[in-house]
């Protein structure tokens, strides 16, 4: 019987109930809309290190992954993962905050270093490797005055929170392209952009 080709989708996050709805959760929070949006139900592993689910779309096995440790360790859940499911063959992305971003920015890159980001730097290390794809969310920079890992800390501001509604359902639609048509789903996600109110 023919294996299907397999994607795995990790979402990176503090998983601790402080963290709820702030800049630095958005890559999970992105992942637990895409398994609402697809009826999957997403359950914590027994070992604790991380949630999954699955399902099929366009001939393909699509997993996502939600890693139960903190963001610092992100890719000791994702090893867990790999390890329990003997996955050896795979395509990752993984989806993630960018404080380098503009707000509402989105980009997927391959291979590309990890921004002072912890989460990856932690997912690099357990794998051993970059060689994998990464959907950036543009988060903005903080105010001078406030340090870059209490800013991704900390909740959107209010003004944001109606944009990041649709930050969540674009980058899901991107997603979905990812699996279809990788260098539309490119150049759709580098032109992404919101529109500033005046």
């Amino acid at each position: 019987m023919e294996n299907k080709p397999q994607t795995i989708l990790v979402g990176l996050w503090n998983p601790q109930p402080k963290y709820i709805n702030t800049r630095h959760n958005i890559g999970a929070d992105i992942l637990f809309s895409y398994g609402q949006k697809n009826n999957l139900k997403i359950n914590l592993d027994n070992s604790g290190q991380f949630q999954f689910g699955k399902f099929e779309i366009s001939d393909q096995e699509i997993m996502l992954v939600i890693p139960m440790t903190s963001m610092n360790n992100s890719g000791q859940g994702l090893k867990a993962f790999l390890i329990d499911k003997n996955i050896k063959d795979y395509n990752l992305l993984v989806i993630h905050d960018d404080i380098d971003l503009a707000f509402g920015r989105f980009r997927i890159k391959k291979g590309s270093s990890d921004g002072g980001h912890n989460g990856i730097k932690s997912v690099d290390s357990a794998l051993g490797n970059k060689d994998y794809w990464r959907l950036k969310i543009g988060v903005g920079r903080p105010p001078t005055s406030k340090d870059p890992a209490d800013y991704v800390l900390s909740k959107f501001n209010n003004d944001q929170i109606e944009e990041v509604e649709f930050i969540i359902e674009d980058s899901m639609e991107i997603i979905d392209l990812f699996f279809k048509d990788l260098e539309f789903a490119i150049k759709k996600a580098s032109e992404r952009r919101i529109i500033d109110v005046v």
